[in-house]
């Protein structure tokens, strides 16, 4: 605490605390992770007066960046680029009479702590979140926590998923009687909190809580999990974490090349949307029988179009073409399965080695192959459409389109690999079987 509050930007709060006459006060995750001994760059402050002139001040000292979140509720943020790190600042008013009222709306006892800028050796707990959190609980603040916000049934769970804590007993019986009400919440903020669990650790135990508290079916529609027997969606379960397990060996399924393929992982392909949240989210939804189950689910939690694709993408039965893969790996195939399934390629291959079916010799080779070879290749058929075009005497249409499509094909299966063998594989292939070419 100490460090923190001797930092300039804590030092510019409180001096202009003290001009603006203003009780400042720290609150929020970013003190419950300071006291977890966690550094983060994203702080939260409640205010006592000047509701709309303090962030701009601060902002102007500090040389940040000042935008308002909620113009209408004062509720604003100022953002401070430093040397390497950013760090986000963020400002609303008291809720209620005073602070110790403000705290008592939050959500969990853990969030429901503050500290006032200038008294930081005072920590106001008026919900005993302090021993929670030494006690690494997760407890709702008030009897009326979820009927306010239900959107903090998951949040709960994603804080004892991200923090390694437990629910307390009589949260946990809440969670379970209200989880209907998270139907009535917005699929993008459920989508914003399902994520958000996928990232963390441990993903099987917080799908088991997910299960056994009655979200689950209430974040999926019910024809994605048609099957909710207690063995089969321990088996779905099992996928998802057996993704966890591998993606924390990387360095033992993928010596050469961990590092690349751990950056690929963490990367995101939308705000908050990894994706190894996106793997794992498939491996569960593998589980899930019945056709366009990953559309389905991209639907109804508001998938933006790149990340849509990717869950289809990884949630598609690849294992012919793994097979095909295990029998002539050559180059060239290797380079049609990564362009076919571009930018999923490396996901599909952590999926396979999960669900066994591709060796992981060949998911090795796989992988090194992409991000050593894959780059420099290029994007080019191995004959143009006006090559094909010239070898059977046609105009362009759809006979071109279907030859390359052979074309593609016999790639992926290894049974061509250069210009010559593509035009011998289309004179053999349809030139001399009387098939249509349009």
């Amino acid at each position: 605490m100490r460090e923190l509050c001797a930092n300039e930007s804590f030092r510019t709060i409180i001096s202009v605390a003290a001009e603006l006459d203003v009780r400042v006060y720290f609150v929020g995750g970013a003190l419950r992770d300071l006291l977890l001994g966690r550094r983060g760059n994203d702080l939260d402050f409640a205010l006592e007066g000047a509701f709309a002139e303090f962030p701009r001040t601060f902002a102007e000292r500090v040389a940040g960046t000042f935008f308002w979140l909620d113009e209408e509720r004062l509720q604003a943020r100022v953002v401070k680029k430093g040397k390497g790190e950013t760090a986000t600042f963020d400002f609303a008013p008291l809720c209620g009479a005073n602070v110790e009222e403000d705290l008592c709306r939050r959500d969990f006892t853990i969030n429901a702590m503050a500290v006032e800028v200038g008294r930081e050796d005072v920590l106001i707990d008026p919900l005993d979140g302090g021993a929670d959190l030494r006690q690494k609980i997760v407890r709702a603040c008030s009897e009326s926590s979820f009927t306010d916000d239900p959107l903090r049934l998951l949040r709960a769970l994603r804080f004892a998923a991200a923090l390694g804590f437990a629910v307390e007993d009589g949260t946990w019986l809440k969670i379970a009687q209200n989880a209907h009400l998270l139907e009535h919440v917005a699929a993008e903020r459920v989508r914003g909190e399902l994520f958000q669990i996928l990232a963390a650790p441990g993903i099987g135990a917080s799908l088991v809580r997910l299960h056994e508290s009655g979200l689950l079916a209430r974040i999926f529609p019910q024809d994605v999990l048609r099957e909710t027997s207690r063995p089969h969606i321990e088996r779905q379960i099992g996928c998802a974490d057996r993704i966890e397990q591998i993606s924390g060996m990387l360095q033992r399924y993928f010596p050469e090349e961990h590092r690349l393929l751990a950056e690929y992982l963490d990367c995101e392909v939308e705000t908050g949307i990894t994706v190894l949240s996106l793997v794992k989210l498939a491996a569960f939804l593998g589980g899930a029988e019945g056709p366009g189950t990953a559309a389905v689910v991209a639907e109804r939690i508001r998938l933006g179009r790149k990340v849509g694709r990717m869950l289809e993408q990884f949630s598609s039965d690849k294992k012919p073409e793994f097979g095909v893969l295990e029998q002539r790996p050559t180059k060239r195939a290797k380079y049609r399965f990564f362009k076919d399934h571009d930018p999923a390629g490396p996901g599909l291959v952590i999926l396979s080695l999960s669900r066994e079916v591709a060796s992981p010799q060949l998911c090795e080779e796989l992988v090194t192959y992409y991000f050593r070879e894959y780059g420099a290749v290029g994007d080019e058929s191995l004959l143009s459409g006006e090559e094909i075009m010239g070898i059977f005497g046609i105009a362009q249409g759809r006979g071109v389109g279907e030859a390359m499509e052979r074309l593609r094909e016999a790639e992926r299966r290894g049974l061509v690999n250069n210009r010559v063998e593509a035009r011998e594989f289309l004179r053999k292939n349809l030139l001399t079987k009387g098939e249509s070419m349009s």
